[in-house]
């Protein structure tokens, strides 16, 4: 048996806290119910990248 997958929808619930500053992938983990490494990936487009990334925020 493999491990939970994340969805399209929390692949780009992911992204867009990344893109707002949020780095807590623990966190993140623990919502959607899969490992750290796996949210990190998806949401800094290291994994699902058939999925859009959100604009990059200007300094």
């Amino acid at each position: 048996m493999g491990r939970p997958k994340l969805t399209v929808e929390q692949v780009l619930e992911a992204r867009l806290r990344y893109a707002a500053g949020e780095r807590e992938y623990r966190k993140l983990a623990r919502e959607f119910g899969v490992s750290r490494e796996a949210v990190r990936a998806a949401a800094e487009g290291l994994s699902f990248k058939h999925l859009p990334m959100p604009p990059k925020r200007r300094t």
